[in-house]
């Protein structure tokens, strides 16, 4: 009986770390101020396209491939794509956040749909987590990957926010 109240209190802390992460992730990205309808309906997910670009190798391979490239010259080059990588992610991370915030904050009593904007928010940062420590860990040999999901994550809460309909409800 003692094990049912450990596991229940186990996952009650669970579930409250990963709210106030939610929380504490989505003030620090937005600087506390709540996305309004003129982000949402300025909002491009073309913004992050050349995202996959900053860390395909093919360019530096292409580099090397001419004249007068040096291994410095490649060091370079790496090293200012992974702190433009970098960029993007944080502002992909604040413009996912503020598209799930957005979701989360509806009208509309929809909890299978808050329940999927949970997940997919969790699911989002943890890619974003292992692209992080890939993009730290570079310099030692472990290439980061190509972002796979990021961007379909976000068109996916995209597709959600769309469903709720939160233009028109915060407009009225």
């Amino acid at each position: 009986m003692i094990t049912i109240y450990a596991a229940a209190l186990v996952l009650l802390l669970v579930a409250a770390l990963f709210v106030a992460l939610f929380v504490t992730l989505f003030q620090r990205s937005s600087g506390g101020n709540p996305p309004g309808v003129s982000w949402l309906d300025g909002f491009s997910l073309d913004r992050y396209r050349p995202l996959d670009r900053l860390l395909d190798s093919s360019d530096l391979q292409f580099a090397a491939a001419h004249p007068g490239y040096t291994a410095a010259i490649g060091r370079k080059l790496v090293s200012s794509r992974r702190a433009a990588a970098r960029l993007f992610l944080t502002e992909l991370t604040t413009d996912f956040d503020q598209m799930v915030y957005l979701g989360l904050s509806s009208r509309q009593d929809r909890p299978d749909l808050a329940h999927t904007l949970l997940r997919q928010w969790l699911a989002f940062h943890f890619r974003v987590f292992l692209l992080r420590v890939r993009l730290l860990l570079a310099p030692l040999g472990l290439a980061p990957r190509r972002p796979a999901g990021l961007l379909e994550a976000l068109t996916r809460v995209q597709s959600v926010v769309a469903l709720l309909d939160v233009s028109a409800q915060v407009r009225a």
